[in-house]
């Protein structure tokens, strides 16, 4: 019936034409996701084992999203590397678990739950989160070299900055410099490389958590 109602405005050369085709696009185009929905979409493909799953677009809905905080909790983040440490596996877990619970993408928590479930001899579990903390990582690396403003690592939050650092085998702290700009804003990070001697200067694209909401 639409169709139709279109194609006559044509002929006619009516000048209900344009409101015409604003309404058939409107009913065409797909209701925009919100970041929460797709969020939980994708963690529940990874969950069931979908190995296609952009983790990329996970994190950065991580990012938008009210119910994902990647970062977790400071108290249980200490509590979990705490019982890491000393290697009581059941505590990390549990812990690790938690605030895999309040944002999937904590690298760090995988990464503890990986080799905690491995410890306890629980193969299938180690494996799974072995698996997420490789594509994680991959995720962010092929953003980028982090060698210049324009091939800057893109990432959701300053954890991520830490954890590339290390995976780069460099310090993961050294000296910081916001670059706040548009189209884009960056964290600049200067470490020394124990390596060869020199510094070497790393690029972060914030966009997905800079400016923070609020302000």
């Amino acid at each position: 019936m639409l169709l139709q109602f279109i194609s006559r405005m044509l002929n006619e050369k009516s000048p209900l034409l344009a409101f015409a085709i604003a309404v058939l696009i409107a009913i065409s185009l797909p209701a925009a996701q919100s970041p929460d929905a797709l969020y939980s979409e994708l963690v529940k493909k990874v969950v069931s084992g979908d190995s296609t799953v952009d983790f990329r677009a996970l994190r950065l809905a991580c990012a938008k999203a009210e119910n994902c905080d990647a970062k977790g909790d400071s108290k249980d983040v200490i509590a979990m590397r705490r019982a890491s440490g000393v290697s009581d596996h059941k505590a990390a877990v549990e812990v690790a678990e938690k605030l895999i619970a309040a944002g999937f993408p904590n690298v760090e928590a995988h990464a503890i739950c990986a080799e905690a479930y491995r410890a306890l001899k629980q193969a299938d579990k180690a494996k799974f989160h072995h698996e997420v903390t490789a594509a994680l990582i991959r995720s962010i690396l092929s953003t980028g070299d982090g060698k210049t403003k324009e091939t800057a690592f893109e990432v959701i939050g300053t954890q991520e900055e830490h954890i590339i650092l290390s995976v780069l085998g460099l310090p993961p702290f050294g000296r910081q410099a916001l670059i706040s700009g548009k189209p884009h804003s960056y964290d600049l990070i200067e470490v020394d490389d124990a390596k060869t001697g020199k510094k070497v200067s790393v690029y972060f694209n914030i966009d997905a958590f800079y400016p923070m909401k609020g302000l």
